[in-house]
């Protein structure tokens, strides 16, 4: 389990990763965790670090207040499936979650004695195991792996992956949300040889078959939903053609 946690202040930074180190070996779950007082910081290892699927965010960022809450929704827009909790004192910010829209799982008050602090973050592993790592059989993931660096997200809401410019680097670009990553448009071709799920119309770009709307031979272009666009080689196109076509007699 990969966990980034935003907090300024020291002494909460090592109470926090005392506990997940603890909690690591009791109910020996891997736990791995970056921590950050930085907002900058924070953001960049969302834009090009691996994926988490735990976040801890303080809400009062060195006396700015409510900037938990705006990172809180600059994470779902990178990456909508992610759990998010809010360790805070601030207890009186707790309704402004709905009103961001960020869906957060818990709002735990730095204040409380240490068991049920201890409790509170437990539940929050626990249940970020149960929904994210574990349950396979409700949705179908994209599962990446490249040298170490991981990626998971739910097939259906991807709709191309495109090279990025930079040696190893790739973008993925889904329904409501952008992200890069570490990995080669090839390794994915071959890793996905049995599935199927993805098709290269372009030497830069990998579709996700099951998110594509219509082929614009005029544009030349492959459109998704929500009108997402990306280019189509001429000779490319009849092969994706049948491709959608087979598929639509499933």
């Amino acid at each position: 389990m990969k966990v980034l946690i935003l907090e300024d202040v020291i002494e909460h930074q090592v109470r926090l990763e005392t506990i997940l180190e603890e909690i690591s070996k009791e109910s020996k779950i891997p736990i791995s965790y970056k921590t950050t007082g930085k907002v900058r910081e924070f953001k960049e290892y969302i834009e090009n670090d691996e994926v988490n699927q735990l976040y801890f965010l303080d809400i009062d960022i060195h006396g700015i207040e409510k900037k938990g809450l705006e990172v809180a929704q600059f994470i779902r827009r990178h990456n909508p499936y992610a759990i998010i909790v809010f360790i805070t004192s601030r207890s009186e910010f707790a309704t402004l979650t709905y009103k961001y829209q960020v869906s957060a799982l818990d709002f735990i008050d730095k204040d409380i004695n240490e068991e049920l602090f201890k409790k509170r973050i437990e539940q929050s592993i626990f249940y970020t195991k149960s929904m994210l790592l574990e349950n396979k059989n409700v949705v179908d993931y994209f599962d990446y792996s490249y040298k170490g660096n991981d990626l998971k997200i739910p097939y259906h809401d991807i709709l191309y992956i495109e090279t990025t410019g930079v040696s190893h680097k790739l973008r993925i670009i889904g329904k409501n949300f952008a992200k890069e990553f570490y990995g080669t448009i090839t390794d994915i071709e071959e890793k996905d040889q049995k599935n199927q799920r993805f098709y290269s119309p372009h030497k830069s770009f990998l579709v996700n078959i099951g998110n594509i709307r219509e082929i614009d031979r005029k544009n030349m272009e492959v459109v998704f939903y929500e009108d997402h666009r990306c280019p189509i080689s001429r000779l490319k196109i009849r092969k994706l053609r049948d491709i959608l076509e087979k598929k639509s007699q499933k």
